[in-house]
């Protein structure tokens, strides 16, 4: 299992968003290593490809119905995401795969605690994606070890704490 970040920053921004009929849901097994983003529907990757075999002109009629300050971060995350080499491509969609088979209620879980991690400021984002990393490397035993350390308390304010707890509840393997 890993960080899921970058796989919801682009289906949040690029698929249930631009494809409205993308919201129903599945049920599947937690993916390994994968990267994140908000609101997935259930053929997100495939909006990524169909808005990546869109004309320029295309895309840009499909997208202008978003607000600007949306259309500007789906065009963004569709440049990193064609930036990205193919078999990372085809790793990201398999996961979009994986998190579409989740029931619903632990989608919607899952599209709450990004927004949540979204609403911390920058720097703390970016410590809390290191603690993801070192969390997903650990054993379940371990991790509540490290959860319930004195280092981990001291580093994180109360908000972080729960927001990483909430995060290996809901997305690292449990024993």
């Amino acid at each position: 299992m890993a960080v899921w970040l970058p796989v919801l920053a682009l289906v949040v921004a690029g698929g249930a968003v631009v494809c409205p009929s993308l919201a129903q849901s599945r049920r599947a097994v937690a993916p390994p290593r994968p990267p994140a983003a908000k609101v997935f529907g259930p053929r997100a990757g495939r909006v990524l490809d169909r808005l990546n075999r869109m004309t320029p002109e295309e895309r840009r009629r499909t997208l202008q119905n978003l607000p600007p300050d949306r259309r500007q971060r789906v065009e963004e995350q569709l440049e990193r995401y064609n930036r990205l080499p193919a078999q990372e491509q085809q790793r990201l969609r398999l996961q979009l795969d994986r998190f579409r088979d989740w029931p619903p209620e632990q989608q919607e879980a899952v599209r709450r605690l990004f927004r949540r991690f979204n609403a911390f400021p920058e720097d703390r984002r970016a410590l809390l994606k290191e603690e993801f990393r070192a969390l997903n490397d650990l054993e379940p035993a371990d991790r509540r070890a490290r959860i319930n350390s004195d280092e981990f308390r001291s580093r994180y304010t109360l908000a972080e704490q729960q927001f990483l707890q909430d995060y290996a509840s809901l997305l690292l393997p449990q024993e």
